[in-house]
């Protein structure tokens, strides 16, 4: 079969709460021979941030000369992005031959592939092509969660990472922080040494803490001290522990992220006594690009954010006060109907001069004239245009000011069907 049959038939569903499912995915991962016993595995699960901090730690390990894998999720484009390899998306060739060897195994033991979700067996996948080409490191991405997520199934962490924690899927982790950051941190194993976002809110940081020193995990905190230089749409200057650097990446909130980018070095640094020199950090800092996360075009004046909870939001907003923009934005907004969205509208709709709605390309969505009706039941006078999403942003360019910027947000589906940016497949030419 070609790689298109293959993803045509994958179940795309969630397998999150099946009793014994990580218990089973161990015993899966066995049969395919263990590959991430071969690889040294950096988890990071959390909120907000995974994509940003995986993606600059990729980058400064490829500066490095390191040989390195990353998955990580959700795609926009093209599901292959979820793979990267050596700073490019996995082959179709790589990818089918991998899923091929674990297709065999699963028949060897009476199973198919339809006993693992699609994000089960692109996680699956990921490993067998990460050992098949001998990478050094291999940073894995949590789905959703931790102690449920498939992720768990690796057991032999080196490290295993947080980001900022905050509220989210809450009818799935957990309805408080405290239930969420708990689950979470079920992701931790005996032996990874655990480092977190030094600005966790208290509560959260203990739970991570306790649960690291009740099952044997080694708990690494080191002060990063990063400081905002400039933060314009031209991009990111900070400095880190007195030493000045230019980030790829945009948005305040990535002081966050560094410091845990920082600490996860720092252990690095300790366990194979390896350095990483200004130069290699900031070359990898100054390369590291995200498709769809704070994502700009200066041409056309464009941001495309997938923001969708309020944590995301949040720092979106953030940016916007820092750029001291002349003119409002317009806002191209999509949702999915089990966020936030009320509360999302609510703090956006202050920061911009009129807005777009448009329908995600997924079941979950919220219809844009549903989006559309929210949004006047909250501010009445708020102009919203309803469109599709292949129209969305020629809709805009009419209704624009001159130098007004239009903001893509609300959803990473959103973004994918609303689409206008530069999908390039490696991570060194993304801009």
């Amino acid at each position: 079969m070609t790689y298109q049959e293959i993803q045509q038939q994958l179940d795309k569903s969630w397998r999150v709460f099946e009793p014994g499912r990580v218990t089973f995915l161990r015993e899966v991962l066995s049969w395919v021979g263990n590959p991430e016993a071969t690889l040294h595995v950096i988890q990071i699960a959390g909120t907000n941030g995974k994509g940003s901090t995986g993606t600059m730690l990729r980058e400064i390990l490829l500066a490095s000369h390191a040989s390195v894998g990353h998955f990580a999720s959700p795609s926009i484009f093209d599901d292959r992005e979820q793979i990267w390899l050596n700073g490019t998306y996995v082959t179709e060739d790589d990818w089918v031959q991998a899923y091929e060897l674990m297709q065999q195994v699963l028949r060897q033991h009476g199973l198919s592939d339809a006993a693992l979700s699609y994000f089960e067996i692109w996680t699956l996948v990921a490993l067998l092509v990460f050992q098949a080409h001998g990478v050094q490191y291999a940073i894995i991405e949590a789905g959703l969660g931790g102690l449920h997520d498939a992720t768990h199934m690796l057991t032999s962490s080196t490290i295993i990472a947080y980001t900022e924690i905050g509220l989210d899927h809450q009818n799935i982790l957990g309805a408080t922080i405290q239930d969420i950051a708990q689950n979470k941190a079920g992701l931790m194993t005996a032996g990874a040494t655990i480092v977190s976002d030094l600005h966790q809110q208290e509560k959260v940081r203990l739970i991570l803490k306790t649960q690291a020193e009740k099952i044997g995990a080694i708990w690494f905190e080191q002060p990063v001290e990063v400081q905002i230089e400039d933060n314009t749409p031209h991009g990111l200057q900070v400095k880190i522990d007195g030493d000045s650097y230019s980030l790829g990446l945009r948005g305040r909130f990535q002081a966050r992220n560094l410091s845990v980018v920082w600490q996860i070095l720092a252990v690095l640094e300790q366990h194979f006594s390896v350095t990483f020199t200004y130069k290699i950090r900031q070359l990898g800092l100054a390369r590291a690009h995200l498709i769809g996360r704070m994502q700009i075009d200066h041409t056309q004046r464009i941001l495309w954010d997938g923001a969708h909870n309020i944590d995301a939001v949040h720092a979106l907003i953030e940016t916007l006060n820092d750029w001291h923009l002349t003119t409002k934005p317009l806002l191209v907004l999509g949702v999915l109907n089990d966020k936030n969205y009320r509360n999302m509208i609510d703090m956006l709709l202050p920061m911009v001069s009129q807005v777009i709605t448009v329908t995600p390309e997924n079941p979950r969505a919220l219809s844009a004239n549903d989006l559309a009706e929210a949004i006047h039941e909250q501010v009445i006078s708020m102009p919203v245009t309803v469109a599709s999403p292949e129209s969305a942003l020629h809709t805009a360019n009419q209704l624009r000011e001159k130098n007004q910027y239009i903001i893509v947000a609300g959803s990473f589906y959103t973004l994918r069907a609303v689409g206008g940016f530069n999908d390039q497949k490696t991570s060194h030419g993304i801009q």
